[in-house]
C-alpha cells in the first residue's frame, strides 16, 4: 500500500466509525479482526471488544463527533490529532450525565496491515474530558511562574 492509502485507512474508520452516526459495520472494511487497540485505561484485543468500545462511546456521547485536525503518515504508519465534541448524555467512569458539551483532543497512532487497522495507540486527553464533566477541579494556575 502507498502512503497515501495507509492514511485513507485510518482517516476513513475515523469519518465513517467514530461519528454519532457513524456505522458500526464500516468496521469490518478499516479495521483488522484481531485488532490491538492500546489506551491509557484499556487494552482491547479483537474486533469484539473494539466493537464494544465503540458502542459505549455512542450511550456516553450520544451526538458525538470527530474531526480530523492534522495526519502524518509515512510506510504503514500513520499518526493523526483529533477534536471529539459531544454532549456528556451517559454515564462514564461512574460519572452520572451533565448533558454539558464536552470538547476533547487526543491522537490515534495506527499501524496498518493488509489494508486494515492492525494496531492502534491512542492519547486522549481524559483530564481535560474529565474537568469539564465536574469530575476534577481544573489545577490552579500561578500566572507570576509563567
Amino acid at each position: 500500500m502507498s502512503t497515501s492509502d495507509t492514511e485513507a485507512v485510518s482517516r476513513h474508520e475515523i469519518e465513517e466509525l467514530w461519528n454519532s452516526s457513524g456505522d458500526l459495520d464500516a468496521m469490518n472494511e478499516y479495521v483488522a479482526e484481531d485488532i490491538d487497540y492500546h489506551a491509557p485505561r484499556m487494552d482491547l484485543h479483537g474486533m469484539d471488544e473494539y466493537r464494544k468500545a465503540a458502542e459505549e462511546a455512542r450511550t456516553v456521547f450520544s451526538d458525538f463527533e470527530t474531526t480530523v485536525e492534522d495526519v502524518i503518515a509515512s510506510d504503514d504508519k500513520v499518526a493523526i490529532r483529533y477534536t471529539m465534541r459531544g454532549t456528556h448524555s451517559g454515564e462514564a467512569m461512574g460519572i452520572e450525565p451533565t448533558n454539558e458539551q464536552i470538547e476533547m483532543t487526543g491522537m490515534f497512532f495506527d499501524r496498518i496491515e493488509d489494508g486494515k487497522i492492525r494496531e492502534r495507540y491512542e492519547s486522549p486527553d481524559e483530564l481535560g474530558m474529565l474537568t469539564q464533566m465536574g469530575a476534577v477541579e481544573p489545577p490552579e494556575v500561578d500566572e507570576s511562574e509563567l
